[in-house]
């Protein structure tokens, strides 16, 4: 028996029971896409028997020594990068975690990675297409988080990108997804800056021509529930950041805080950094 058919079998003895939380499908479908992803990307067999394995060790009984017996230390080694290290933790410090240690993985590792997050989003695609919004309430955060954690995540790729052709397709799966559209360009950046304070009834038919209509809705929805619950911090530390800058803010008028809680929103969302934002909001700054 192979590498590959032994991960096979492992795997899905491991996984039985399990469903996938954006169906009602055997879990067991989701480690074999990604090993499928894996082999048509041309991946060592190490790699495609580890994404196979990828989820054994966080969602399993299955054990890092046991991995090391049966497949190897480098497969072993691969599916131990790929997942969670404490899941006792909140989601958000795990989702940190993962994040953070992006940068330095295995080129193997990534490919892994990267086709594990291509799945989920691809899955995530098709369940909201037949749910609708209710497709969110699956998972343990909401859109707007999960938006938060893909963004960082490709944040953190960007300077991967040559080491994995797949990144690319993960770009613009996650930005289909969370944004409508695969790219922002700075013609459709700008548009985003021109409804910061309500969506105007003359921009609706470029932000619906550009596939930004919902996404800004959300971003709206999102700002005005900081606002009408007095979470006005949320939008301090851009403004800190601004304000190092030199740029001043009214104190007497609630428009700058709108302003500010959108533009953070924003800024969390599609994980710009204070730069970014400063360089985006100066060049829109006349219109605001």
């Amino acid at each position: 028996m192979n590498l590959i058919e032994k991960a096979i079998n492992f795997a899905a003895i491991a996984h039985k029971r399990q469903v996938r939380k954006v169906a009602d499908i055997p879990y067991i479908a989701h480690p074999f896409a990604v090993g499928m992803m894996l082999q048509k990307a041309g991946c060592a067999d190490e790699v495609i028997a580890a994404g196979i394995l990828h989820d054994t060790l966080e969602d399993t009984e299955a054990t890092y020594d046991q991995l090391v017996t049966e497949f190897g230390r480098q497969a072993a080694d691969i599916v131990q990068a790929a997942s969670e290290q404490d899941k006792t933790l909140p989601w958000e410090e795990r989702k940190r975690a993962t994040i953070e240690a992006l940068p330095f993985v295995t080129k193997e590792a990534l490919q892994v990675i990267v086709c594990d997050k291509l799945h989920n989003i691809r899955s995530i695609y098709e369940s909201v297409e037949t749910e609708g919004a209710k497709a969110w309430e699956h998972f343990n955060q909401g859109k707007s988080n999960q938006h938060w954690y893909y963004s960082n995540i490709l944040k953190q790729l960007k300077a991967r990108r040559g080491e994995f052709k797949l990144i690319r397709d993960l770009e613009s799966e996650v930005n289909r997804l969370f944004i409508g559209r695969e790219k922002l360009t700075n013609e459709t950046i700008d548009l985003l800056f021109d409804v910061s304070y309500q969506i105007i009834e003359e921009k609706i038919p470029l932000l619906e021509k550009a596939g930004l209509l919902e996404f800004v809705k959300e971003v709206h929805a999102e700002a005005d529930f900081y606002y009408r619950n007095d979470r006005m911090d949320f939008a301090y530390p851009l403004m800190e950041a601004f304000q190092t800058r030199g740029i001043e803010f009214q104190s007497n008028s609630d428009g700058p805080i709108l302003l500010m809680l959108y533009i953070a929103v924003l800024q969390k969302r599609l994980a710009w950094s204070d730069d970014e934002v400063y360089r985006y909001f100066k060049r829109n700054e006349k219109k605001l």
